[in-house]
């Protein structure tokens, strides 16, 4: 038997001790993948990557069966039995082979779509990906139950790090697209094999289709808005491929991947620690709504500066990681970073759905918002990529983002109104920011500095230290949670960061 709750101390520090290790895991993955695309785009090029994303395409939509949500499910369920974990492994594992046959036979009609024979072969090699994946989904689960999130950081970080050693020579030895699929399956073949092994649990030889059915509404729910949402993520990906063709998906890809990273990487991060830390909690909904709304003010003191300054060097931060033939990003990805700015916290109200079991809500309200992205991305396209994205924006702030947050607050008993005042602070010292970050650059330019790096530096060193400052001075709400948020986790570093506030208080 497990506890239904844990006491508010001991669940914050394991909450922070699990954001602490994911944090590390992403700095370290991510410091892997920039370093990997600098070198792999200028490798590979836009048609490369555009034939990569046409197969992501059919990939993400069958990954939306990869576990019929009942990884979730373990997490949010208060007491789970071995007899179920060994039940859904074994479902999943069926579900794998399914996956990887779906992808094999797939592959001639998504070619004939896409116009692109080339397809083919490709959809065949990685889909043998899903017979791998589907095996590590209850041990990843069982870690994420448990938050060892530092064990899942070893697994995620040495998985990486052997996808990248194998893609970067392949690259130079000239295989291609080849080599990103060389990459992506030594990725996940050995993720899946750290996760079992450190885990601590092992599957039995048994199934019983009565715990199955126990789990069966909150994951297939769950799994129909993982479907609705593919739709939502990757419609736009699907019009620009057909209509547009394959370099110009290359470029739109690059453009949605960089605007994804902080979304992905922040919010994304912190949403993996509040999922089972929510779950013990989800009665109680005074607690629930107080942890949600410092949740998102701490994901926001980040994910706001670096959206938005993402937004604002984006030109000399293409040009500098990427090199002069993926200038067509640039305008893209500046269309995107507002949406991204809000999205890193409004991503996060999942979690709530999640925590409070009700992944049916989750699935009419995402059904609704595919609707409108799939609607936009049908009117935009006819303008090109940047159509594209200007009409998914305007759908999001439109019809998506309030209807996005009002319902799923009203689980909590939390208004819009009270959310956004919580934030208003911190929109308004990321527009200074930005606005002392534009004047910058436009001051280099009258000036006649065009050396990229040194624009692209000096404006996030400044950026840097505008921000910061405004945070000392100004002081709103997000410090004093900062502050306790690091006195809690009692360490030499938290110390020295908590000094460094203080002595900023003055």
């Amino acid at each position: 038997m497990e506890a239904n709750a844990a006491a508010p101390e001991t669940l914050t520090r394991k909450a922070l001790v699990g954001t602490s290790w994911s944090a590390l895991s992403n700095i370290i993955r991510q410091a892997f993948s920039f370093g990997s695309v600098a070198v792999l785009a200028r490798l590979l090029g836009p048609s490369v990557y555009g034939l990569m994303g046409m197969a992501t395409l059919v990939l993400s939509f069958l990954a939306n069966f990869r576990d019929l949500g009942t990884a979730t499910a373990i997490i949010q369920r208060p007491q789970v039995s071995k007899r179920l974990l060994s039940s859904l492994f074994w479902v999943n594992c069926g579900l794998g082979v399914v996956l990887a046959g779906a992808g094999f036979f797939a592959a001639v009609p998504a070619a004939a779509f896409f116009h692109e024979p080339k397809l083919v072969p490709l959809l065949r090699w990685i889909s043998l990906s899903f017979c791998v994946t589907t095996i590590g989904a209850v041990p990843n689960s069982v870690l994420v139950r448990k938050m060892a999130f530092d064990k899942i950081a070893i697994a995620d970080c040495v998985s990486v790090l052997i996808g990248y050693s194998l893609s970067i020579p392949c690259a130079f030895a000239g295989l291609g697209v080849w080599s990103l699929v060389a990459g992506s399956l030594a990725t996940f073949t050995c993720a899946t094999v750290l996760y079992m092994a450190l885990c601590g649990w092992r599957p039995s030889l048994e199934f019983d289709p009565a715990e199955i059915r126990s789990v069966t509404g909150f994951s297939l729910n769950l799994a129909g808005f993982g479907m609705v949402n593919y739709f939502a993520r990757n419609a736009d990906n699907v019009v620009v491929g057909r209509a547009l063709g394959s370099v110009q998906l290359g470029y739109y890809q690059m453009a949605y991947t960089l605007f994804l990273l902080p979304i992905q990487n922040i919010s994304s991060l912190i949403g993996q620690v509040l999922n089972p830390a929510f779950s013990r909690i989800q009665n109680e909904d005074a607690r629930f709504r107080s942890a949600y709304i410092r949740g998102s003010m701490l994901i926001a003191l980040i994910s706001f500066p670096v959206m938005a300054g993402l937004g604002v060097v984006a030109d000399p931060f293409i040009r500098t990681l990427l090199g002069a033939k993926w200038i067509p990003v640039i305008p893209v990805l500046q269309i995107l970073v507002p949406v991204g700015i809000f999205q890193s916290v409004h991503g996060t109200v999942g979690q709530i759905f999640i925590g409070k079991g009700r992944t049916d809500w989750m699935f009419r309200l995402g059904l609704y918002a595919s609707v409108m992205y799939v609607a936009s991305f049908l009117v935009g396209v006819r303008w090109g990529m940047r159509g594209v994205a200007s009409a998914y924006a305007i759908a999001y702030f439109v019809f998506v983002l309030y209807p996005g947050l009002r319902f799923p607050f009203k689980l909590i008993g939390l208004t819009v109104g009270e959310f956004m005042r919580h934030l208003l602070p911190q929109i308004a010292i990321t527009l200074g920011m930005a606005a002392v970050c534009a004047g910058w650059l436009m001051a280099l330019s009258s000036l006649g500095v065009s050396n990229v790096l040194a624009r692209l530096l000096s404006t996030v060193l400044i950026g840097a230290a505008v921000y910061v400052a405004a945070m000392l001075i100004i002081r709103p709400a997000v410090i004093g949670h900062l502050e306790e948020v690091i006195e809690t986790m009692r360490t030499p570093l938290g110390g020295t960061i908590l000094r460094m506030i203080r002595i900023g208080r003055g």
